[in-house]
């Protein structure tokens, strides 16, 4: 497990909630709070674990982070059961999981959100990257786009009255070639 330095992981707080707070995420309190008490230190002592920081004048402006894909994860089995099972297997097997990138609102629009998202997956030993973001024309998903990830599943809903989700893959490295 790695462990995050209380101070960073208190900026990391601190920019998910301005981050997310807005439009169209509108996170409130209460899933700031649950992010911090609960999803950030579990996604921390997953497999694999790792997390990038975007730093303007000394202060955190974004974060990305991710860990390896498992089985008996929510969000893995969330996944598999959403696509078929040969996209499953195809893009499920030896994957990373981009869980969160997010960058201030201030610090946005100046190229902090590709750094983060290329600094992140630089040179992992998976074969694929796995992520969700909001189905609708956001930056997040033009940013995906523009960087080469694919829709796997469009429409997809983590909870029945939640947003739909799209679900996509990158390639990191081509079927059979090891990492290296």
């Amino acid at each position: 497990m790695i462990e995050l330095d209380p101070e960073i992981r208190a900026e990391i707080v601190e920019v998910y909630r301005e981050a997310f707070g807005a439009s169209p995420y509108y996170q409130g309190e209460a899933e700031v709070a649950r992010f911090a008490r609960e999803a950030l230190p579990i996604h921390a002592a997953h497999k694999g674990f790792r997390c990038v920081v975007a730093r303007d004048e000394g202060a955190v402006v974004g974060f990305a982070y991710g860990y390896t894909s498992a089985a008996g994860q929510w969000w893995h089995d969330w996944v598999a059961a959403q696509l078929d099972p040969a996209v499953s297997a195809e893009w499920m097997t030896d994957a990373f999981e981009l869980v969160e990138l997010a960058v201030l609102p201030a610090a946005q629009g100046r190229g902090t959100g590709g750094r983060l998202h290329d600094a992140v997956l630089a040179g992992l030993p998976h074969r694929t990257a796995l992520l969700s973001t909001r189905d609708e024309d956001t930056p997040a998903r033009r940013l995906y786009l523009k960087r080469g990830w694919v829709p796997l599943r469009e429409s997809a809903r983590h909870a029945p009255d939640g947003p739909p989700v799209l679900l996509m893959g990158l390639r990191l490295r081509a079927p059979g070639v090891p990492s290296g």
